[in-house]
């Protein structure tokens, strides 16, 4: 007999790592000159970045059309706009549940069951992980020197890498190593274990996913959605550079780099990738040279400017859909 967490315990422990991160994040630094620097931001870019994360959304409900038509469920773009957004608002509050409350959107206006929206949210989340890995992937090409830098800041929590660090980067890669030899020589006894079926559940799941967008109508379409969602991504975190005197003059090279540690943040599952996001964000813009405390001013305004959006267009989107039914 296995034991479970209760639900509302769960969701406890996720809010209280969400402001132990934030603690951690904020811990030892001047809280004035964070917002002296802040208050430096020029607010037209923060509301085109605001601007930018929600044609994202919008793209994003657009898309799943395609993937609902191609199983004979069409729906209206913008009922599944307002979906996705209240999925999002979700989030915020539980990570991982905006999907089920997207789907449970849906399910109201359009009585589409929830098991197969469930299954589309999945072709395209497996999509959005093949997109993450490739931006890692051409991130760290174009930025690995930053990437070691940061490693190394983040691991032994300075500024300055230092010998432990390095040194406990080693022992972990030679932990894997040993690890994956274990594996091989136990690989029998071990393929009948619960989380190795997990695992091949999960690879298979992606391979699934992606062989089903070959096989859409509309696939072009499909991945042309797809491209210009991560573009905004990438732009609603880039134009924020111009806000700040002190980031005005990143690269664009820089910015995937930004874009990575910011995308980390978000798969730390706390509500709204909230205290990971500042911590992530801030250390990298250290590694560009940047002090502690602007790269803190960032994060925190470019955080905030998102959470906003995606609260407010998600109360929209949910008294929306819930105002009306086809």
């Amino acid at each position: 007999m296995s034991f479970r967490l209760p639900k509302w315990l769960k969701t406890i422990s996720l809010i209280g790592l969400a402001f132990l991160l934030i603690y951690f994040a904020f811990k030892k630094v001047n809280v004035f000159e964070v917002w002296g620097h802040a208050k430096e931001a020029s607010w037209i870019y923060v509301i085109i970045s605001f601007a930018i994360g929600y044609s994202a959304v919008i793209s994003r409900g657009f898309r799943w059309t395609i993937v609902l038509e191609s199983i004979g469920k069409p729906v209206s773009p913008w009922n599944a706009t307002h979906a996705t957004a209240f999925g999002y608002l979700m989030n915020q509050v539980l990570p991982r549940a905006g999907e089920v409350a997207r789907a449970t959107a849906l399910n109201r206006s359009n009585k589409i069951p929830i098991n197969i929206l469930i299954g589309t949210i999945i072709i395209e989340r497996t999509i959005d992980l093949i997109m993450m890995a490739l931006l890692v992937g051409v991130t760290f090409i174009l930025s690995s020197g930053d990437i070691e830098s940061f490693l190394s800041i983040t691991n032994s929590d300075t500024e300055e890498p230092t010998k432990a660090s390095k040194e406990s980067i080693k022992y972990f890669i030679l932990f894997v190593i040993l690890s994956f030899f274990v594996v091989l020589i136990f690989s029998k006894k071990l393929k009948s274990t619960i989380w190795i079926k997990k695992i091949k559940t999960f690879m298979i799941g992606i391979l699934d996913g992606f062989q089903s967008v070959w096989k859409l109508e509309r696939k072009i379409k499909f991945w042309q959605h797809t491209f210009y969602i991560w573009t905004c991504y990438f732009f609603m975190i880039y134009i924020c550079f111009f806000a700040f005197p002190f980031t005005k003059d990143l690269s664009i090279a820089e910015g995937l780099f930004i874009m990575a540690a910011a995308a980390i943040g978000y798969l730390v599952p706390v509500p709204g990738g909230i205290g990971a996001y500042h911590y992530l964000v801030t250390m990298a813009l250290v590694v560009l040279g940047r002090t502690y405390e602007q790269g803190l001013a960032f994060a925190t305004v470019v955080h905030t400017t998102q959470t906003l959006m995606m609260v407010s267009t998600g109360v929209v989107g949910f008294l929306t859909l819930t105002s009306k039914k086809e």
